[in-house]
């Protein structure tokens, strides 16, 4: 890391290179290997807001207690130790930076910092890694060098903020205004704050490309958290450039590292947004409403549709080529690659379409949204049509998969497909929807 951004930010934020007292003691605490449920709680309750809001999460509709846990010993010995540490860990650093003054949106962070968080969670948990309250804390915290940065360099930052929205890597312009990036900042905070040192190297590390082969048990925790911020859908940004072939083959190499399967991984996409809506709610972190999430999701659908038609449009280029040079390797090996990308896309609208019906059914039922407007019948309607289009994109996938190399040599086969799903997307995305 650049010395002069460390000695700026040791300068500028002395008052962050150390934790509040209580947490400072719990984390302390929880360091020994002897320690009990008494001595975690007794520490927790010299900080009155905490163990309040520690036992609100305990007896919040998420967890089910049958019976009202009271006291804080009570909620340790329920939860376990390491639970309510992260719990607190999680609560007390949302508390800190809710202070900070800064021009990223704390919405939009916290959104994707929490999604993150519940995906690493949830990959633990189908790998079975034992500590998954670690990778919890990791995934809530790998984005925190953002604000640290930007409390020491607001002017510089705020135009990396203008240039990302241009699909500009923010990763990328820190490293060359900077020599560092946001998740090594990350890093250096949480080993100031003596956090342990598997949480501070899935933080610094989070953007780091493991090929396939890299199974180092030593490197789990990192590739969990990196693999649950390639499926987020909620990025801090509002848009997040990428290079696609690039995403696909360091999904397919964390799958591989891991030992999880892509059926495991697209159950955990696919209820990774409700999860996230739902536990923000228990946890106090103000992510957004309802109607505004909706936006959001139905804002991802459209850039999902784009770039579906703009990979059919690069897809019709390589195959005309193909055809032209008749090489039936290389098209079968085309196709492989197409059907590959479709299923990519075809899952990520899956899971918007899943999470977003999850989300209006959860809003209706705790009276959240009212439709008096209709707003509820047309979401429904793009619900439908959206199922629709995937369905009929899996009905070509299967003829893609099955027709004969000579009729595709004839040139009409894979265009008829291409305009027959680009008419429909675009027919979902221009058409207006007429209320009943």
């Amino acid at each position: 890391m650049d010395k002069e951004v460390i000695t700026k930010i040791l300068d500028d934020n002395k008052e962050l290179l150390s934790l509040p007292q209580t947490l400072a003691e719990v984390i302390r605490v929880t360091r020994k290997e002897d320690f009990s449920a008494g001595q975690l709680a007794e520490v927790l309750m010299r900080d009155p807001a905490l163990t309040a809001k520690i036992l609100r999460i305990v007896n919040s509709p998420f967890y089910g207690m049958t019976r009202e846990v009271t006291s804080m010993t009570q909620a340790v010995v329920t939860l376990g130790t390491r639970q309510v540490t992260a719990l607190a860990l999680s609560s007390s650093v949302y508390s800190i930076t809710a202070k900070w003054g800064t021009v990223v949106d704390r919405v939009r962070f916290w959104r994707h910092s929490l999604e993150v968080a519940i995906g690493a969670r949830m990959i633990a948990e189908a790998i079975s890694y034992r500590n998954w309250e670690e990778l919890f804390v990791a995934g809530l915290l790998h984005d925190i060098g953002m604000l640290i940065l930007e409390k020491s360099y607001p002017d510089i930052c705020e135009r990396i903020w203008t240039s990302s929205e241009a699909r500009e890597s923010v990763t990328e312009q820190e490293e060359e205004v900077f020599g560092t990036s946001h998740a090594r900042v990350g890093q250096f905070l949480l080993e100031q704050w003596q956090i342990p040192s598997v949480i501070c190297e899935a933080v610094g590390r989070h953007h780091h490309v493991f090929p396939k082969g890299s199974d180092n048990p030593e490197t789990k925790a990192i590739q969990v958290v990196a693999l649950s911020n390639l499926i987020s859908r909620f990025s801090v940004t509002q848009s997040r450039p990428r290079d696609l072939q690039s995403v696909i083959e360091q999904k397919e190499g964390l799958l591989s590292n891991l030992g999880l399967l892509p059926a495991q991984l697209k159950e955990i996409e696919e209820s990774l947004f409700s999860r996230t809506v739902q536990e923000a709610a228990y946890l106090e972190f103000e992510i957004g409403k309802p109607e505004e999430i909706i936006a959001e999701a139905n804002r991802l659908m459209f850039e999902q549709y784009l770039t579906v038609e703009s990979l059919l449009r690069e897809n019709r280029k390589m195959q005309t080529q193909i055809a032209r040079d008749q090489i039936k390797k290389a098209a079968l090996e085309s196709l492989r690659t197409i059907a590959v990308t479709f299923n990519h896309y075809i899952n990520n609208a899956t899971a918007i379409i899943s999470g977003r019906a999850q989300l209006v059914e959860a809003a209706i039922k705790n009276k959240q949204i009212e439709d008096s407007s209709g707003q509820m019948y047309m979401a429904m309607q793009v619900i439908i049509s959206a199922v629709e289009t995937i369905a009929m994109v899996m009905d070509e996938l299967k003829n893609l998969a099955s027709f004969e190399t000579t009729v595709y040599h004839e040139g009409t086969y894979i265009l008829d497909i291409e305009n027959k799903i680009k008419a429909r997307l675009m027919q979902e995305v221009d058409e207006p929807i007429e209320l009943g």
